[in-house]
């Protein structure tokens, strides 16, 4: 039954429709309607229902944040890093400053001056209990300057183990390699990480910090990461902090069974070797094409074909499958041979050599012109440095030749040097101690070194997860800033692991531009305090995107 009840709130009397019926015997209102004061009666029994408009609309950026959060909250990130570095409780804690500085470096990296800003542009207050006047740059920096090197990455380390163990996430493999990043600072300032060193953004005159990280095989999430000064080798960098990743992956699983860990020639040492034959871990590495060139000269039709399975799908890769005697122990080596690679290696070849071909010939029309201040080292050396400008120096022969009192210059081809590398080109060579494996298998968990590099891509790209340039002018803000990136990227990766466990097929820069469409509304509405929530409209892929994720946006 269905009859009008009154409520008196604050001293004024609003009305509603209200249905009962039995519950356990006895009369309960089961549902209720609210139709407004009595002035609202009035304008409706005299059909005066026109709809009254907002006076302001704010729309919000949710869907990402949403997502994002779900990921920070199952984790627990707010309490592990407070855990770690605690303080007063007064306002926001350090948790919550390192937390929404991930969200943003995630979505849309800001400077720390404009991460309030884009806060209010966000619907976060749904998810968190922001202290709005506390989000300006002094206090994002004043408490990430409690953060101290150790619990940087202390915090990295048992965000890492809480993620193994909350998503259950499989340690057989992991990925380790290393990249650098660019900033601005002055070749005069003092920095342990800011060094010159070569550049993998093409930034050479600027100086880098390094970073050494490791990702699991089926996810690429980053479970563990250091800085380290940028013109570092990779042997030595993995050397030294060997013992860390080691006592991070006893922290992360239960049992004794070692992990395979996955990296590139870059690294290789025999000091490293060693210690991981002391362990009981294993490794699959690969070896430079330039040690081995009785391995580059076995012909390919001695390879025979293996089959590796990625993905669902099966590929037949030639392979030439062996033992040798490296680093003090007999291993098992597999060399690869890849058709697409040697094409195009040995096409960049013939192209920097027809592109030198002029700068050559223009040389030798100084070298006839040469006083007697030039001499035939000097020369020769312009003649190499040509070459080298474009990676050919091996492949020519440099003779600088004195006839009737003038120079002469003669560059030739070094045939055997060209078909020496010729037979280099399109071969990996593999080598493991993890001997139960069949060829494909290493062949196949090898090829999974592109999931750390699709992180290293992500974090250097424009659109999320910005790692780069670091604008930050002290060695503690430059880890604090990793700290955020690392959290914020691995964020970004359980959120789209969610999506395709459910059946999202889309890769990770789709799935952000879609979840950053999700905005809600709110509405203000004159005589009302407090503003009406209303979703905007949504595409097929994002109501789909939703579902996938179990996102709660109800209307409210």
């Amino acid at each position: 039954m269905a009859y009008l009840i009154t409520k008196k709130i604050r001293g004024r009397t609003y009305y509603y429709i209200a249905e009962s019926s039995r519950v356990e015997g006895k009369s309960r209102i089961t549902r209720q309607w609210y139709l407004g004061s009595i002035k609202k009666l009035i304008e409706l029994a005299e059909g005066r229902t026109g709809k009254v408009k907002p006076k302001e609309i704010s729309t919000l950026e949710e869907g990402s944040v949403a997502a994002l959060m779900k990921e920070a909250e199952q984790i627990g990130i707010i309490e592990i890093i407070n855990n770690i570095v605690p303080k007063r409780s007064q306002g926001m804690s350090v948790g919550h400053y390192v937390l929404l500085a991930s969200l943003n470096r995630a979505v849309e990296a800001k400077p720390k001056t404009g991460v309030g800003e884009w806060l209010k542009s966000t619907a976060i207050h749904r998810y968190m209990d922001i202290k709005w006047s506390k989000l300006d740059s002094q206090n994002f920096w004043d408490h990430f300057e409690l953060v101290k090197k150790d619990a940087v990455y202390k915090i990295g380390d048992a965000i890492g183990r809480k993620a193994v163990e909350v998503y259950g996430i499989s340690l057989d493999s992991l990925m380790y390699d290393t990249t650098n990043y660019y900033n601005y600072w002055n070749v005069t300032t003092e920095s342990e990480l800011s060094r010159m060193t070569k550049s993998k953004a093409g930034k050479k005159s600027l100086r880098h910090i390094g970073l050494a990280l490791a990702v699991d095989r089926d996810w690429g999430l980053p479970l563990f990461f250091r800085l380290y000064p940028a013109n570092e080798h990779d042997s030595k960098v993995i050397k030294g902090l060997l013992g860390e990743l080691f006592k991070h992956i006893r922290s992360c699983t239960s049992d004794k069974k070692g992990i395979t860990l996955v990296f590139d020639k870059g690294n290789n040492s025999e000091e490293l070797i060693a210690r991981l034959d002391e362990s009981r871990h294993h490794f699959i590495g690969s070896r430079s094409p330039y040690h081995h060139d009785d391995l580059c000269n076995i012909p390919i039709e001695h390879y025979g074909t293996v089959t590796v399975e990625r993905g669902g799908k099966r590929k037949d890769i030639p392979a030439y499958e062996t033992e040798l005697e490296l680093y003090g122990a007999s291993r098992k080596v597999i060399v690869t041979f890849n058709k697409a690679t040697y094409q195009r290696k040995l096409m960049r070849m013939e192209q920097a050599m027809y592109r030198a071909s002029d700068a050559i010939s223009g040389f030798k029309r100084v070298v006839k012109k040469a006083d007697g201040r030039s001499t035939e080292e000097s020369l020769k050396r312009q003649a190499e440095e040509i070459l080298e400008r474009w990676h050919i120096r091996q492949f020519f022969n440099v003779e600088i030749i004195m006839e009737k009192g003038f120079f002469k210059a003669s560059v030739r081809k070094n045939h055997q040097a060209i078909e020496k590398a010729k037979k280099r080109f399109g071969k990996t060579i593999l080598y493991t101690n993890r001997e139960t494996l069949s060829a494909g298998e290493i062949i196949g968990i090898y090829l999974d070194r592109y999931i750390i590099e699709d992180a290293f891509r992500i974090t250097k790209s424009d659109h999320f997860v910005k790692m780069d340039p670091a604008f930050h002018w002290t060695d503690s803000k430059i880890r604090v800033h990793a700290l955020t990136c690392m959290i914020a990227l691995l964020l970004v990766k359980l959120s789209h692991r969610r999506a395709k466990l459910n059946g999202y097929t889309m890769g990770i820069e789709t799935f952000m531009h879609e979840l950053r469409g999700i905005r809600s509304a709110l509405l203000f509405y004159p005589g009302s305090a407090k503003p009406q929530r209303l979703l905007c409209s949504l595409t097929d892929p994002q109501n789909a995107l939703i579902e996938h994720l179990g996102l709660d946006l109800k209307q409210s």
